[in-house]
């Protein structure tokens, strides 16, 4: 006589070999830490390294420098088919590109450091720099309108701003960027992220992009 199989048996063995799949999965992030500065960041594993030579290149520094030497730590990703430091800096970004950095700040500038220069790092974020930028007919910013501005005051030794903006380079197509800055308390350090893309791009992914934005850690103190 035939065995029936027990409906039960069945889910069971259906699970253990889900479980035995999962198991031989690739780790689903890329955690990117500089660990003697603290400082961590979890990315999808989709999102590749960015050549730091070329970013190097990218903002104008000495490629031959080292990070320990010049004092500044930088590390980027890109969830294009493309790694390029173009989809951190230039005109547009269809997919989602990070930048996460450390630098250190030189004694004579620590005092110059204020919230609104955090927020104006990259790009002319700050009311001030703003208007100073509508009225700058050479400028290469156009369009940019602030959607979230908020304080962080996490402890842990660091204080900073986190800041999501519109805005467009160059006559490129919109673009948002969501960028955190830290400085810790004696402003010897600068801890820089951010992530950024299209508004398309920006919408559709807003999930990814805030699992990534939410990571970004910075322990000062132990």
């Amino acid at each position: 006589m035939a065995h029936r199989c027990r409906p039960w048996a069945l889910l069971s063995a259906l699970l253990a070999a889900l479980m035995v799949l999962v198991g031989c999965a690739g780790p689903e992030y890329t955690y990117v830490t500089n660990s003697s500065d603290r400082t961590y960041l979890k990315v999808p594993n989709s999102w590749r390294p960015i050549d730091p030579k070329a970013i190097d290149a990218a903002l104008g520094l000495d490629t031959t420098v080292k990070d320990s030497e010049r004092g500044l730590w930088l590390q980027g990703y890109d969830a294009d088919a493309t790694p390029s430091p173009d989809h951190l800096f230039g005109a547009s970004a269809a997919a989602p590109a990070t930048l996460i950095g450390v630098q250190d700040v030189p004694t004579s500038a620590r005092g110059s450091y204020s919230l609104d220069k955090l927020r104006d790092l990259f790009y002319p974020v700050s009311p001030a720099s703003q208007q100073q930028a509508a009225a700058d007919p050479t400028s290469m910013v156009q369009d940019l309108s602030v959607m979230s501005d908020e304080v962080l005051t996490p402890g842990d030794g660091v204080r900073g701003v986190h800041t999501v903006f519109r805005y467009r380079v160059a006559g490129g197509p919109p673009q948002v960027m969501d960028q955190t800055l830290y400085l810790n308390d004696d402003a010897s350090k600068l801890y820089l992220f951010f992530v950024r893309c299209s508004t398309e791009c920006y919408q559709q992914r807003q999930k990814e992009i805030t699992n990534v934005v939410s990571s970004f850690t910075v322990l000062e103190k132990l």
